[in-house]
């Protein structure tokens, strides 16, 4: 029989002769020999292919970082109309994400909102909440096509050294959104108990090992914890909105009448920075991984569809859920500033003395319903603060370690400089809180854009999902709005009282400009290897892209 094998081929023939002690089984072993070197052959291929496919398309049936092994649920699809029932199984993810619209730190900017604005801004706040639904659907609906999330799609998509860059931001924000967390927190225990803010801040380090038994009680019993948490919020708000009876016209009159009062623009901005947070991106992305879609080639798109449809519900419901709360806070305290101003009493409007406020108002019960509510919230925040560390981490550096391990790691990389600087900088915290802000909006900028572009791709999310033409403006439009509102509040915090200041700000924007420009432009991974263009490109694109990831690619291109 003419047939070409190779030397491991020819390894597996000989080690098969050797073992047999007669010519008939040595014939007979050969022949099985060159059969099973037809199917390796055959195998070899499919290995190819399937690596080529890896590359043009990234679905779920090519990831092999899966972070739901163990816990997850089943999703069985069915062409059925719309179902609560089935509504109820993909209720979850966005309930957790909406926590991060209510950290601390969105608090105390709803306070201060409150005393500058008052009413006046509520339809700001309802438009920033409305953007997010579409914004953190777009992350959910990367996540459910791909079966990969966003920081994972960075890692392979992107060249090296932007992707460690990219995990520098991330990991950033997670920090900066952790000190407004644990701070928040330590206040809360502080208004209970009297102990000192800096014990606090210890106490709230140990939430992680707590969310870590919580999660090996699975993802429902996860995300119910949540929800509890989210509602003891809302209860306490909702309670102290009924008790302190607010101007009903004038508050449906902020809800839905535009208008910006003079000297509040800053404040304006402000308000849709604290609502879309860069590291709710990554954590959405990621948490629709627990819902199990069939995949099967007959199923695949109606199934992936469907769970779209039914996430855009649920992250809708949610995140209107986190509005009212977001509402129910302004409103309160617009209200009792109203009547300590009218009583010519003194106040000020932090997070740390609001409780103080209500007091005044409401009597000294009231602020113990609003350390409640915040003792919530903020453990809540803080132990998604280690899922969204644990997902950004895992997915830029693929870190296969033991889930107690993981959450060690992770967490010390965002709690320990978090701890640091509420220690030493807790009285500080409304400059803070601008300074973190800033910087969410500057990591807001590189982490929408990959989201937005991976999704354009049909070599990322298949030509069946890939955006069109009208999804393409409308998303480049959104972009270009949401860069244009974080240019401002950047622009916004540097005083311009010298020649000097002018410099440093022309050079933040010329800065800001070139990175922004060149994480929407620089092409990604896939697209060069789909088109072949790598073998052409200068030397230092291929090294930047990791030359091994083409080469099969470049292979079947040239045969």
């Amino acid at each position: 029989m003419n047939a070409i094998h190779t030397s491991a081929d020819t390894t597996r023939i000989r080690r098969k002769s050797s073992s047999s002690s007669s010519s008939s089984s040595n014939n007979n072993n050969i022949k099985n020999s060159d059969s099973e070197a037809a199917k390796g052959d055959i195998e070899g291929k499919r290995v190819v292919a399937s690596t080529s496919r890896e590359i043009a398309l990234d679905d779920a049936s090519t990831a092999v970082e899966d972070m739901f092994q163990n816990h997850y649920v089943k999703i069985e699809y069915s062409e059925t109309r719309f179902s609560l029932k089935k509504l109820w199984s993909f209720v979850g993810p966005g309930l957790l994400v909406s926590q991060a619209l209510l950290d601390p730190g969105n608090i105390e900017s709803d306070i201060s909102q409150a005393d500058v604005s008052g009413y006046k801004l509520l339809w700001l706040l309802l438009l920033a909440h409305v953007i997010c639904i579409f914004v953190q659907s777009l992350a959910a609906r990367l996540g459910v096509i791909t079966g990969r999330h966003l920081a994972q799609h960075i890692r392979m998509q992107y060249p090296r050294p932007f992707a460690t860059v990219f995990w520098l931001l991330a990991e950033l924000a997670i920090i900066g959104a952790d000190i407004q967390e644990v701070v928040g927190t330590a206040t809360a225990l502080h208004i209970l108990t009297s102990i000192p803010i800096w014990a606090g801040v210890v106490i709230t380090a140990v939430d992680s090992f707590l969310f870590l038994y919580i999660q090996k009680l699975g993802v429902r019993i996860t995300e119910l914890v949540f929800g509890l948490l989210i509602t003891t919020l809302a209860v306490c708000f909702f309670v102290e909105m009924v008790m302190i009876k607010p101007d009903a016209k004038e508050m449906f009159k902020g809800m839905f009448v535009p208008r910006i009062p003079q000297g509040t623009v800053v404040q304006a901005v402000g308000i849709v920075g604290c609502v879309l947070m860069p590291h709710n991106l990554f954590l959405h992305s990621a948490l629709v991984g627990s819902r199990k879609l069939d995949r099967r080639a007959e199923n695949r798109e109606g199934a992936i569809r469907e769970a779209m449809r039914y996430f855009r519900v649920e992250t809708s419901i949610s995140l209107i859920y986190a509005y009212l709360i977001n509402m129910s806070v302004v409103v309160v305290f617009c209200k009792a500033f109203e009547m300590l101003r009218a009583s010519g009493t003194l106040y000020k409007a932090s997070l740390a003395d609001g409780a103080s406020v209500l007091s005044n108002v409401l009597g000294a019960g009231s602020k113990y319903v609003y350390a409640i509510g915040l003792l919530a919230i903020g453990q809540s925040t803080t132990m998604s603060g280690t899922l969204s560390g644990q997902y950004v981490t895992e997915g830029f550096w693929n870190m296969p370690v033991k889930p107690w391990q993981r959450v060690v790691i992770t967490r010390a990389i965002s709690l320990v400089p978090a701890l640091i600087v509420a220690l030493t900088a807790a009285e500080h915290m409304d400059l803070l809180s601008e300074i973190i802000n800033v910087i969410q909006a500057v990591v807001l900028s590189f982490t929408i854009i990959p989201l937005l572009k991976l999704q354009a791709y049909a070599e990322v999310v298949g030509p069946e999902f890939a955006f069109g033409r009208i999804s393409k403006s409308v998303v480049a439009v959104l972009t270009l709005a949401i860069i244009t509102l974080n240019a401002y509040m950047i622009v916004s915090v540097i005083p311009l009282d010298s020649a000097g200041m002018y410099v440093a700000l022309v050079a933040v924007v010329a800065v800001y400009a070139l990175v922004v420009s060149y994480t929407a432009a620089f092409p990604l991974r896939c697209v060069w290897a789909d088109r072949a263009l790598v073998d052409r490109a200068p030397m230092l694109v291929r090294w930047l892209f990791g030359r091994s990831n083409f080469s099969i690619e470049a292979q079947n291109s040239s045969s």
